[in-house]
């Protein structure tokens, strides 16, 4: 039954009733009517330009602009389409009116990058993306501003979660930390966490300028740029490779363990223990690890009383690391 309805095609003196019906109601504003009337146009696959366009003018008019934008979206996959860029036109408005800055402005890059576009949109796109970018750049001002304020307000109330999201969203829209933020590294009842998420942003922005920072009862006055990743940091790669021989052994351990060593100096950074410490630290992961996996008490094979010391920052290290961040 529904296959014979896909089939039905409109007497063409309906089709023109139909057409002419719905394009007064969109004269008069009567949008709701005209969307019906052409809703039952397209369903019966008179779909050409004027219907098409009526229809996303009645939507955008309706404050339906989701709808409106995936309509464009559909329609501008068949570039072909010899009222295409009439159709990107209207897409780029739609986002723009809905604020969607970021994905107008790679639109227009991809149409500036073909040789089609005629010369006179092409000005006019420019002109878009200007615009757009002025805008974004403001919308950004005035969105970190909002979550700026939401992290001062969070750190008053000790609430460690919102401010470690408040950082995601600031971190997310690549600016700079702002002073009051950069000022939380020196404050003793910061979440260390929270420290080191502002210390990562401070060196995603390539911020050049000296910062101090004090964590666990350290201070350190440093560049951000100056210091390697956790990763590539000299205590990490040198702490691995007293752990070489566990990844031949048993490699869920050593994966466990490489974790678990992340973790600890995550919390740390970007203060670390020296790499002087690192046999040292890979045996109290080692014993940590044989301990949680294996039920084992090990013993240690150097200095006890450092071990011990370091065995009990990294596992303090991991109920701070898993107190904000879930992997």
């Amino acid at each position: 039954m529904q296959h014979e309805e896909e089939n039905v095609i409109l007497f063409p003196k309906w089709e023109t009733i139909l057409k002419e019906e719905s394009f007064q109601a969109l004269q008069q504003k009567r949008y709701e009517e005209a969307l019906d009337k052409l809703n039952e146009l397209l369903h019966y696959h008179v779909n050409d330009h004027e219907i098409i366009i009526g229809k996303l003018m009645c939507l955008m008019e309706l404050g339906r602009y989701k709808e409106a934008e995936d309509m464009c979206e559909e329609i501008i996959r068949n570039r072909d389409d010899e009222h295409y860029f009439h159709y990107v036109h209207i897409y780029l408005t739609i986002l723009f009116q809905t604020n969607k800055y970021d994905i107008l402005m790679e639109r227009i890059k991809e149409e500036l990058d073909t040789k089609d576009l005629p010369s006179m949109l092409r000005e006019q796109f420019m002109q878009l993306y200007d615009m757009s970018e002025k805008m974004e750049s403001e919308l950004v001002e005035q969105k970190s501003s909002v979550y700026v304020d939401d992290l001062i307000e969070a750190v008053s109330t000790a609430n460690h979660e919102k401010q470690w999201r408040s950082i995601v969203k600031l971190r997310s829209m690549h600016i700079e930390p702002e002073i009051r933020v950069i000022k939380l590294l020196v404050k003793e009842e910061i979440h260390p966490v929270i420290k080191t998420a502002i210390f990562l942003w401070l060196q995603e922005q390539n911020f050049t300028n000296s910062i101090n920072i004090h964590k666990f009862g350290k201070q350190l006055q440093v560049i951000p740029t100056d210091i390697p990743t956790i990763s590539l940091h000299s205590t990490y790669e040198k702490t691995v490779q007293y752990l070489h021989d566990i990844e031949q052994d048993n490699p869920t351990l050593y994966q466990f363990l490489e974790q678990l060593l992340y973790r600890y100096l995550y919390v740390q950074y970007p203060i670390a223990p020296p790499n002087e410490d690192a046999a040292i630290i890979a045996e109290s992961l080692i014993i940590i690890g044989y301990q949680i996996m294996n039920q084992q008490e090990v013993e240690p094979n150097t200095d006890k009383e450092k071990v011990l010391v370091y065995l009990k920052d990294i596992l303090n290290g991991e109920q701070l690391y898993l107190s904000i961040i879930e992997d």
